[in-house]
């Protein structure tokens, strides 16, 4: 007999024998598995500076966002969004003493200038807030933005601090295996971008 065809008759035995003496399973009565409980709103948002980046917190956890001397309130959700929630959040910020507002952006291709000038007003007013959306995404994004706007850091640099987020490395490094650089492109008529 061949090595190539003695090695597969062995592993193929090998294989029958350990499915022959395994015991088999108990019959039970069928239970759902046990899904993990959410991690709760805090630890699943992001503190930089002032500023708590996070995904939708649920009525309850504005009282918890007051009691981290959070002040306002900024959601970056369209009023669809907003109304599938099966709680009023302007009425559960409020309660909780939270100055809310909403800075709609549709989840694809609501950023535009405008909205980065209406945030960059809402950080001038000073105070903790709450910037969020759906799941931090548009969140973080829009803090990115600023960070390069107004704070004079590089694309990269304000990228990765709103990495915690998921945001980064982007989906292409993970697929590839390494970092992209990012920065701004020269525009068309060579004067040196503006952030």
């Amino acid at each position: 007999m061949k090595p190539a065809a003695l090695c597969t008759l062995l592993a193929s035995s090998l294989l029958l024998g350990a499915c022959a003496s395994r015991p088999e399973p108990a019959k039970t009565a069928a239970t759902p598995p046990a899904s993990a409980p959410a991690a709760p709103f805090l630890e699943r948002s992001l503190r930089l500076d002032n500023v708590l980046l996070g995904p939708q917190p649920g009525a309850e956890d504005f009282a918890a966002v007051r009691a981290r001397g959070i002040t306002r309130v900024i959601n970056l959700r369209t009023p669809e969004e907003t109304a599938t929630l099966g709680f009023d959040p302007a009425a559960a910020a409020a309660s909780a003493g939270l100055d809310y507002r909403v800075l709609p952006v549709p989840s694809s291709g609501g950023f535009s200038p405008a909205v980065l000038d209406a945030f960059s007003a809402e950080m001038a007013k000073g105070g903790e807030l709450l910037l969020h959306c759906g799941t931090g995404a548009r969140a973080g994004q829009l803090y990115a933005a600023w960070l390069v706007r107004e704070r004079g850091l590089s694309p990269q640099e304000a990228m990765q601090r709103v990495a915690p987020l998921g945001l980064w490395p982007l989906p292409m490094e993970r697929l590839l295996g390494r970092p992209l650089a990012i920065d701004f492109a020269a525009p068309a008529g060579g004067d040196a971008p503006q952030p």
